[in-house]
């Protein structure tokens, strides 16, 4: 009985389990590009970096005296500005303005908020095909001139060929293709207001559009990161997922105001966790500790505080309904409130980040010690699939508990670093990838009453532009441990009478990123999965042999 079940509902369960998707941190870049350079962005923003990517104080009287005396008018797209074939010196760095852009002195907020690079910054090529690093180019000149006037367009798609090979909750491959379009525009540039960015970015998931045919591995969370965009039951549909206002209000203190992305802006590390680039697997993207808490898409309002170089607090309110085919309903009825602390370091000369974060929720959470009333025998398959994730489509006698929390971390250090000392400052400052290896890992905790997983931990080997005739490969290898709840084991035993044992979720994956050219990838990856828990349940399988083929395309 559950057998069948669970099968039929296999997709459904599966899908649920993972889709409240990880809590918004602050991102990477206030630890990493600013506080690197130990300045905020009101700091930065006023001044341009110096060749070894910190500003100084006779950088910011320079650009103060260059955004007062620019030579360009600020109308939108009045200026014959420089073409990217032309003979600067540097096509894409500092525009002059009159007011202070954030694209001109932190470049790396704008690949930090698209999770890819940005045609138009520091790093960009468009010259022969063999050499570019979006497909289409600079348009004619055109798409130059819009970057120099404050717009910024990019387009990314990333197509996965997957096959479950063994195990799992069902064998068999399919396919899925994500696109993403995201839209920048920096006030400064523009003329209109100083220090300020406005992000907006529609997605896409097409592709096999039964669940069954793609969250078929069972386990807590998606071997795939690339199936929770534009969230996990939006196949099909261009939805926006970002509209926000990054503003910088002081020299210390800025604020991100609108709809956010989650799942790109959360727990970042320095290398690493790009799903189009990197690992595919959600375990070395996020934490999975946070998944019981927030949709791919939330209502955010950001503060963030830099008191030192080395340094970076935030804080914030989120909304745990919010979806990306939503505007805002039963917006912020509960709050998720956010802190974090960003510690960034050097040892030996080699860039290492550290966060520490936690999450508070008011939104009632299923109590695992006890879930469920008094159950008729029918309702029980109803209550197991509900426990993996699936949402009731009956009314079951559950159990809550008004609050819950989770304390999550990560860390990631460089053990080696080829590009020379005097570029590395500057590569980070404008969220270009260093050539090396690193280590990067997460660690987390939650009350096993009221979450899923109770305890994780990961580590990741990362390796890039080692080769010197293959500057843009990567590869990568990591390994991860999700530790279910107690009490959640013991309810899957005493619903089943003991058929299903559900054990703690272990899992590897190995990935190769061949760069055909910088903005055509291709990326081959290994995943074996040890005890995927909705498998397990469904059809006592403890094991999942996944094989993946991406195609990563940078327009």
């Amino acid at each position: 009985m559950f057998k069948k079940m669970l099968r039929n509902g296999a997709g459904r369960i599966a899908l649920f389990t993972f889709a409240l998707l990880a809590p918004c941190v602050q991102n990477t870049v206030f630890g990493q590009a600013l506080n690197m350079d130990g300045q905020s962005v009101a700091d930065v923003v006023s001044a341009p970096p110096n060749s070894s990517g910190a500003p100084t104080m006779a950088d910011v009287s320079v650009a103060q005296n260059e955004i007062a005396n620019s030579t360009y008018d600020n109308g939108l797209i009045g200026k014959k500005t420089t073409p990217s074939g032309s003979g600067a010196a540097d096509p894409w760095g500092p525009v002059p303005t009159k007011k202070a852009s954030v694209a001109n002195l932190v470049p790396s907020l704008l690949p930090f908020f698209n999770n890819g690079p940005v045609f138009g910054l520091p790093g960009t090529d468009s010259k022969g095909l063999r050499y570019r690093t979006q497909l289409s180019g600079d348009w004619g000149g055109l798409r130059t001139d819009l970057a120099r006037h404050g717009f910024f367009v990019d387009l990314y798609s990333t197509s996965a060929y997957q096959d479950v090979a063994s195990g799992g909750l069902k064998t068999g491959s399919s396919f899925i293709q994500n696109t993403q379009l995201s839209i920048n525009m920096d006030s400064g540039r523009a003329g209109l207001w100083p220090g300020g960015v406005f992000h907006i970015t529609l997605e896409a998931r097409n592709g096999s559009s039964s669940a069954q045919d793609t969250f078929t591995v069972g386990s807590t969370v998606p071997q795939y990161t690339g199936l929770a965009f534009p969230g996990p039951f939006f196949v099909h549909d261009v939805l926006p997922t970002e509209y926000f206002l990054f503003q910088s209000l002081t020299p210390k203190f800025s604020v991100i105001l609108g709809k956010v992305n989650v799942l790109t802006h959360a727990d970042q590390t320095l290398f690493g966790n790009s799903y189009k680039y990197d690992f595919a697997n959600l375990n070395f993207n996020k934490n999975p500790m946070a998944l019981n808490f927030y949709n791919t898409t939330s209502w955010a309002g950001l503060g963030v505080w830099t008191p030192s170089k080395w340094l970076t607090a935030s804080a914030g309110v989120y909304d745990p309904n919010s979806q990306a085919n939503n505007f805002a309903t039963n917006a912020f009825n509960r709050v998720n409130i956010y802190g974090i602390g960003i510690f960034s370091y050097k040892i030996g000369n080699l860039p290492g980040q550290t966060w520490a974060q936690a999450n508070w929720t008011n939104k009632p959470k299923i109590d695992l010690t006890s879930p469920f009333g008094q159950l008729s025998p029918l309702e029980v398959p109803q209550a197991v699939g509900v426990l993996l994730g699936t949402p009731s489509t009956q009314a079951l006698p559950i159990n809550y508990k008004a609050k819950s929390w989770v304390t999550i971390g990560n860390f990631s250090q460089y053990l080696f670093v080829k590009d020379r000392p005097e570029a590395v400052a500057e590569k980070l400052g404008t969220g270009q990838s260093l050539r090396g290896v690193g280590l990067f890992g997460r660690i987390g905790y939650a009350p096993e009453e009221t979450n899923t997983i109770t305890r994780d931990a990961n580590v990741a080997l990362f390796a890039y532009g080692l080769a010197d005739r293959r500057p843009n490969d990567s590869f990568g290898l990591g390994i991860y441990h999700n530790g279910i709840s107690q009490p959640l084991k013991n309810d899957f035993k005493q619903l089943t009478g003991a058929a299903a044992t559900v054990k703690n979720e272990n899992g590897l994956e190995v990935f190769y990123d061949f760069a055909i050219t910088p903005a055509l990838r291709l990326i081959p990856s290994y995943q074996h999965i040890w005890n995927p828990m909705a498998a397990g349940v469904a059809n006592n399988e403890h094991h999942a042999d996944v094989f993946l083929l991406r195609t990563s395309l940078t327009w």
